[in-house]
């Protein structure tokens, strides 16, 4: 009897090891997969330069951090906020919900396809998808001005698709 519980035991025990591993191995790759995909989509100072650790506690130079990471990308002719994105625009509530008297204007751009009306309101959907999850986070209306440029302030010029990916996006300017 008792060696079919040490036999048990132990095989739980190697089971709860095997299970463990599998779970470190997984979430590397896990990890690794994201930082590929936030690669694609972000540009700005890469993360050498910024580390959670030195984020200055004064108001000036958290804005100036939050400058940073101030564009949102969209998929083509999507309004919908990219999961990816997430963690960035929890950066702009957190900071907001923390100093209600600070207001952002949320620029909603497109791409250069379409006709300019569809893309002015185009513009104002991703706008206003990206002031509807800051408002979901805590953020005062008030705090919020949105604008659409559709298709007038690229920045990126040339009829690709690397050039069209870089112009669907919301800024964020404080």
């Amino acid at each position: 009897m008792k060696n079919n519980k040490l036999i048990f035991t132990s095989s739980a025990y190697l089971i709860s090891i095997m299970y463990t591993i599998f779970f470190c191995v997984s979430c590397k790759h896990m990890i690794n997969d994201n930082k590929s995909n936030e690669n694609m989509y972000l540009n700005f100072v890469p993360s050498d330069n910024l580390k959670d650790n030195d984020i200055p506690i004064s108001k000036t130079n958290h804005i100036q951090n939050l400058k940073l990471k101030n564009t949102i990308y969209f998929s083509l002719d999507q309004y919908c906020v990219l999961p990816i994105f997430f963690e960035i625009l929890d950066l702009h509530a957190d900071f907001l919900c923390n100093n209600p008297l600070y207001k952002i204007i949320i620029e909603g751009h497109t791409d250069e396809r379409g006709t300019p009306e569809y893309n002015i309101g185009l513009g104002e959907r991703r706008a206003y998808a990206v002031k509807k999850y800051l408002q979901s986070k805590g953020v005062l209306s008030n705090q919020i001005d949105t604008v659409s440029y559709g298709k007038e302030k690229p920045i990126a010029f040339g009829q690709n698709e690397e050039s069209y990916s870089k112009n669907r996006r919301v800024v964020l300017l404080y």
